[in-house]
């Protein structure tokens, strides 16, 4: 999952307990690797997804504006018009020892705009690089 390197930052450090998406992911998902965006563009992380809520953008940030590391304001523009959001609580999270460019883990891999699905063996290469926290 493609990250700012700010709220990327905030979960590794256990700030931020909660990653809100526009959309939900297709597949059900356990763990999300953290991409810190530009311009970091590494994979620095990923933590286990301890469930996603879904919720008008109002009732979202009722329930998570005190873990959301993310400005009122920010947060009423990311909506905009949205009727439904979706907050992926954020369970116990793995920094990885040496951050990893994505040629490192597979030549054939490219940023995610906002989320792509890792087959197991490119996790597990991933996982090899950890600190737990």
């Amino acid at each position: 999952m493609s990250i700012h390197p700010k709220f990327a930052r905030l979960i590794l450090e256990g700030k931020k307990k909660v990653e809100f998406r526009r959309t939900s992911f297709a597949f059900h998902v356990s763990y999300v690797v953290i991409y810190a965006t530009t311009p970091i563009k590494k994979v620095v992380g990923y933590f286990e997804v301890k469930r996603i809520q879904v919720a008008n953008p109002e009732e979202l940030w009722q329930l998570y504006s005190d873990v959301g590391g993310i400005e009122h304001q920010v947060y009423q523009n990311y909506y905009n018009d949205l009727d439904k959001g979706f907050a992926i609580e954020v369970g116990r999270v793995y920094q990885l020892n040496n951050f990893l460019s994505l040629d490192c883990i597979s030549t054939s891999l490219i940023a995610p705009q906002s989320y792509m699905y890792l087959d197991k063996n490119l996790f597990n290469s991933i996982r090899l690089n950890q600190n737990l926290f």
